[in-house]
């Protein structure tokens, strides 16, 4: 089994697999290829560390920018994708005390993200979930700490809630972000 730097944010998934990391055709980004092999709710999450690592090194969450690529990086980066589910957690304040929820996944449906360029000044990106989920689902935009400075510890990082569909949010650097299917 292995070991991922950011427990609090993704379970492995023993039934299903991914295919390997594949590069683009000019080499520039790197990704997991599309499939359904995951399932119960897992999808497939590329990961990285440092090249020819032993075992016991943690696979750290993969940066992605905001049109959902990453940088291939062979000489440096080994690169794998895990079937993965998501730890989805909040909470939630009733009559003053405080509970912590964890958000029920189900069916995708057509839910997925878009990145939408912003000619304002300054030029930016903005991120939006969009499409519809199964049955009484809700498509919802999450983002995950990958990057940042000095305090930042991957295995601190949370997936946190971001916003309804179709709600534009400006794309951070620091974050990569999900649309998930939620009761």
């Amino acid at each position: 089994m292995p070991t991922l730097s950011s427990p609090q944010a993704f379970e492995i998934c023993e039934s299903g697999t991914c295919g390997d990391a594949s590069a683009s055709a000019d080499n520039k980004t790197v990704s997991c290829l599309p499939n359904d092999n995951c399932k119960s709710g897992c999808y497939c999450q590329l990961f990285k560390r440092p090249k020819n690592s032993a075992d016991t090194v943690a696979w750290d969450v993969a940066h992605e920018d905001h049109a959902g690529k990453t940088k291939y990086r062979p000489q440096n980066l080994d690169y794998k994708c895990f079937c993965v589910k998501p730890i989805l957690e909040g909470e939630l304040t009733i009559d003053g005390v405080t509970y912590n929820v964890r958000y029920q996944l189900c069916g995708m449906g057509s839910c997925s993200k878009v990145d939408i360029e912003v000619l304002g000044t300054p030029k930016h990106h903005d991120i939006k979930c969009t499409g519809n989920c199964e049955g009484e689902c809700k498509c919802t935009l999450f983002r995950l700490q990958v990057a940042g400075g000095g305090a930042f510890k991957p295995e601190n990082a949370k997936w946190s809630l971001v916003a309804k569909a179709d709600t534009q949010v400006t794309h951070d650097d620091r974050y990569i972000y999900r649309c998930f299917c939620l009761k």
